[in-house]
């Protein structure tokens, strides 16, 4: 089963996020005098029932919700920006409907106000009791209709509502909200992927849910739904959609249509990408969790032996190794890893390729990247590796007392961390920026057979959508799968180490054999592939320098991440940033 995770990285989006609220938590109904919605969604979406939903309901609803991004910033106030009622056929009166669409604004105590996109439905009956057993946290609150007592719940939990936002899709239709207008895109591919179309599609949700929410449909579709909106289409409806239906490039979840909506006042007006339905992808789970098996084998194989005296020599820095082919001693012990890095490498420059394609499309027609936008884009790098480094040296005492000493060495660097992010000489030749993929690491694939399959094309979920959807360097991918192939040696390492915690200090050196080892070879496959690419610098020194730009930039970004979430992780970002400047 495909599954929409963002792993290794999937911890920065889910723990910023908060953590979740138990499962057991609920809505004490007892507290709640029921909502009267006899006479249909009006009677909550407008007048004194919308009152009581935007200032008492959903100021306890959505903080306990894993997508809501305001968990460490105070409510000020909610509004219901827009609504729609969903029936079948559509467009029919709302007091038919048991579910609706809304987009719920929320301004906070401090910072601009956050949009989210909320489907409702309303459960009765077994429905209603099967929902306080399995998604007490999907209740927003009891109401009272013609059919008796029941619960307002999130609409992704409705087996209704979610056929209903299929249904969009398949019959891309058009329906009037109060203040614009929604719309489902049937993608080129969705008629194949639907074949048989009188083959029942059992809903069902994944269990994988971070910033987004996702149902599946039988073994052939999943509908991702954007929770938290902002004016502009979401790259990962964008650019799946282009690759599918205008590239060659295949080895994505197929776009199979989208939701999207135009008009609304809190959007200014823009189109904004409501949900993204792609076709399953048959996988054996994301590259994150694959890796981190073949790594618990790849240490217990490699913990009863004598440490190579030439170990130095493999493990160099990967762009110096990847020039040369692999030494017996990565073949002899990676084996079947180092041809899984060399295909995700292919993949990778193929990826690339096809997202700077010649196209009319102004949105991915590739353009000119100089040494004056590189030296902007250094100067904002270099100001936030200045902060990162500042905020590292006022943690210092707050840091375990294992990784003080590797903080320090760290913080010592400071002049020549700086350095090496100053500007380029003058000479440096244009290259093309593109589009990209903005957030890649190895739990953004899928392990398919012998081969990789990319998804999550929204790239990080804490930049603005305009930056998100913005063309970049495609060294910026190189560096954040690189960097992923360090957090997963030494994650593997400290789980492989704390149930055998003898073997850590000699396993250590191991661990950089297997990550310059694998990084190694999906950077020479990559550079093969991509070879003569108008998106890479084509002499070596100015690959070298600006990749090794976007590697101490990602690294940097891991140890702001630590230091605020996870201060006993901050070792393994400490390491990379030491490796990167020695």
């Amino acid at each position: 089963m495909q599954r929409l995770t963002s792993a290794p990285y999937s911890f920065l989006w889910l723990d910023l996020q908060g953590r979740e609220t138990p499962a057991g938590v609920n809505v004490d109904l007892k507290e709640h005098s029921p909502l009267n919605v006899t006479a249909g969604w009006e009677s909550i979406l407008e007048g004194l029932g919308r009152l009581r939903l935007e200032t008492v309901e959903l100021p306890e609803y959505l903080p306990k919700q894993r997508w809501f991004a305001g968990k460490s910033r105070g409510i000020k106030s909610i509004r219901i920006a827009d609504w729609i009622p969903l029936n079948l056929p559509l467009n029919a009166p709302s007091d038919a409907s048991q579910s609706a669409l809304a987009l719920v604004e929320v301004e906070f105590d401090t910072g601009p106000p956050d949009l989210y996109f909320l489907p409702l439905a309303m459960s009765f009956g077994d429905a209603e009791n099967e929902l306080q057993r399995t998604a007490p946290n999907a209740i927003i609150a009891p109401v009272l209709s013609q059919r008796g007592a029941g619960l307002l719940c999130d609409g992704a939990f409705d087996d209704q509502t979610c056929a209903l936002l299929f249904s969009l899709i398949e019959n891309a239709s058009r329906i009037n909200s109060r203040q614009g207008s929604l719309r489902g895109i049937r993608g080129k591919a969705f008629l194949d992927l639907r074949a048989p179309a009188e083959a029942t599609l059992q809903v069902r949700r994944s269990s994988a849910e971070q910033s987004n929410t996702s149902i599946l449909f039988g073994d052939r579709f999943i509908l991702k739904l954007f929770r938290r909106q902002e004016p502009g289409l979401n790259p990962d409806a964008e650019i799946g959609q282009y690759l599918t239906e205008k590239t060659n490039f295949a080895q994505i979840p197929p776009f199979a249509g989208s939701i999207e909506l135009d008009g609304l006042d809190a959007t200014n007006g823009k189109v904004a990408s409501l949900a993204l339905l792609q076709g399953l992808v048959a996988n054996e789970g994301d590259g994150w969790k694959w890796t981190l098996e073949e790594l618990d084998r790849y240490y217990e194989a490699s913990a009863p032996l004598t440490l190579p005296e030439n170990l130095s020599d493999e493990v160099q820095a990967p762009l110096e190794l990847s020039e040369n082919p692999p030494t017996q001693l990565a073949r002899d012990h990676l084996g079947l890893y180092l041809e899984a890095s060399a295909t995700l490498g292919l993949r990778t420059a193929e990826l690339h390729r096809a997202l700077a394609g010649p196209t009319d499309n102004p949105a991915f027609a590739p353009e000119a990247l100089t040494d004056v936008d590189l030296n902007a884009q250094f100067a904002d790098i270099r100001q936030h590796a200045s902060g990162v480094l500042d905020l590292l040296k006022e943690r210092l005492p707050l840091l375990p007392d294992e990784v003080v000493e590797l903080a320090a060495s760290v913080l010592s660097r400071r002049r020549r961390i700086l350095d090496r992010l100053g500007p380029l000489n003058g000479d440096f030749p244009p290259i093309q920026r593109s589009r990209i993929h903005g957030d890649y690491h190895l739990g953004q694939v899928l392990r398919a057979k012998t081969d990789f399959v990319i998804l999550d094309f929204e790239g990080e979920p804490a930049r603005p959508l305009a930056v998100r959807r913005s063309k970049q360097c495609a060294l910026k991918d190189v560096a954040g799968m690189l960097r992923s192939f360090g957090y997963a040696a030494y994650t593997g390492l400290l789980n492989y180490t704390a149930r055998h915690p003898e073997d850590l200090t000699r396993l250590e050196p191991w661990g950089r054999l297997w990550e310059r080892s694998a990084a190694s070879e999906f950077l020479r496959a990559y550079r093969e592939a991509a070879q003569s690419a108008d998106f890479l610098p084509h002499r070596n020194d100015d690959f070298r320098r600006l990749l090794h730009v976007f590697l101490v930039d990602k690294a940097l970004y891991e140890v702001l991440y630590e230091l605020n979430s996870r201060p006993a992780w901050i070792r393994i970002p400490l390491m990379g940033i030491m490796s990167l400047v020695p």
